[in-house]
């Protein structure tokens, strides 16, 4: 999977948001339920603090508009390019 990163990149993009009253998930969400490899291209233009709260989300996930606490699945992993 692959997403591509801006200056104007942030969690909501990554994560997911809610639309219309569903939640839909984000490109980082989807690919730890998957276990997938999600390639974030463009990354150099994610500021240095995003690149923290990134590091620290790939252990798990809470979306708090359902609830629910994601885990990465096996083979999950985040490649920046």
């Amino acid at each position: 999977m692959r997403h591509h990163c801006t200056i104007n990149t942030d969690l909501d993009e990554l994560v997911g948001h809610e639309t219309d009253g569903a939640y839909c998930d984000g490109p980082l969400a989807a690919a730890m339920r998957s276990g997938e490899e999600l390639i974030l291209e463009g990354s150099a233009a994610l500021s240095s603090f995003m690149l923290l709260k990134l590091k620290a989300l790939v252990g798990g996930i809470f979306i708090p508009e359902t609830g629910e606490c994601i885990t990465a699945a096996p083979c999950f992993r985040v490649v920046l390019h």
